[in-house]
């Protein structure tokens, strides 16, 4: 969620609050009218990655049932990814050897970077391959 969402939620909130309470007084003091009562929905903004409360069970439920709904193309996706970034990497690494031989230092520590990066992601990609049968295998039988 960017800036502008949470802004805007905080600003729902306040807004249904104020109104909630206006619409309470606003019932008038007349000593014979009924009391009015007023329910007014809180919204939150919770972004993906500061959610302060665990994930539910049907959260989980959630995500097994996508896990089994994609399990025939899981494994092809995974690998796909898994060759797109050992193409990746083969570039870079052929950048940064040019950067080197051509002297420019600067460049060739930001494709270093950049080969970490990839490295890094490759390793992710690599462990999921490696996960994602027995995960199948578990959960979708």
């Amino acid at each position: 969620m960017n800036i502008k969402t949470k802004i805007g939620a905080v600003a729902l909130t306040a807004a249904l609050a104020i109104g909630g309470t206006t619409a309470a007084f606003a019932g008038g003091d007349s000593g014979t009218s009924t009391p009015t009562t007023v329910s007014t929905t809180a919204t939150t903004a919770t972004t993906s990655g500061s959610s302060t409360t665990p994930p539910s069970n049907s959260t989980k439920e959630a995500r097994i049932a996508k896990l089994c709904e994609n399990k025939d193309t899981i494994l092809a996706k995974l690998t796909e990814r898994q060759t797109n970034l050992t193409a990746r990497l083969a570039k870079l690494q052929a950048a940064e050897k040019t950067a080197t031989d051509a002297g420019n230092t600067k460049r060739a520590d930001l494709i270093n970077a950049r080969i970490a990066t990839v490295q890094d992601r490759l390793d992710k990609v690599t462990a999921h391959i490696a996960k994602a049968p027995a995960a199948i295998a578990k959960f979708c039988s």
